[in-house]
């Protein structure tokens, strides 16, 4: 596998396959038709404006990262979210951390770390950074010159910004960058531990005098 397949966060849609037989069992559980039977057609309209709120099927932005590893995401043809632990998901890759991306739909973002760390967890930050786009060699670059283990501090101090803003970023899009960038640096939301944590990690090569 190349660095960029590896590096490219993996789109919980493209996962929940709408064919697939989990969501077809989802489907024919005891049950998930009992909101259609006769004695619907005598209840008022009150009752059927209530069932049909009940019924409401999820959307986009129902999806969210309940933590770093667990992913919870719409499945349009089922209507229901479904969870999917971002280990599993990213199989032979390493799973970062959940993360929702632009679009506002959420994912897990699977890369391949290397075996030497060249680079620290704030060095990692910044390589990414500067990188831009997830998605791109540059960005499989840092994490090639990092370790497994600096890889997931990162992850968690993103994960950490990520809860602190994921109501921002949903009733108000224009103030989520600001949050975020805010709670990565320890300044919102509870992520100074997470913060300190990353800027503490050093790397393996030796300190001259």
């Amino acid at each position: 596998m190349n660095r960029r397949a590896a590096s490219l966060l993996t789109l919980a849609l493209s996962l929940a396959l709408g064919g697939c037989d989990f969501f077809q069992e989802l489907e024919s559980l005891p049950g998930a038709e009992e909101t259609d039977t006769g004695d619907d057609d005598d209840t008022d309209g009150d009752d059927d404006d209530t069932s049909d709120d009940d019924d409401e099927a999820c959307t986009v932005l129902d999806d969210y990262c309940a933590d770093q590893d667990s992913l919870w995401t719409c499945d349009y043809d089922s209507g229901e979210l479904v969870n999917y632990d971002c280990a599993s998901v990213c199989g032979t890759s390493l799973n970062v951390t959940c993360t929702p991306t632009e679009s506002f739909q959420h994912a897990c973002w699977c890369t391949t770390p290397g075996s030497y760390k060249n680079k620290s967890c704030s060095e990692l930050e910044a390589c990414l950074t500067n990188c831009g786009d997830p998605a791109t060699d540059c960005a499989a670059a840092c994490f090639a010159s990092t370790t497994a283990q600096t890889a997931r501090l990162f992850g968690s101090l993103y994960s950490c910004a990520d809860l602190a803003c994921d109501a921002i970023c949903a009733s108000s899009p224009d103030d989520c960058g600001s949050c975020l960038v805010a709670a990565r640096a320890g300044l919102w939301g509870d992520c100074g531990v997470e913060r300190s944590v990353c800027d503490a990690d050093a790397t393996d090569e030796p300190s001259w005098p």
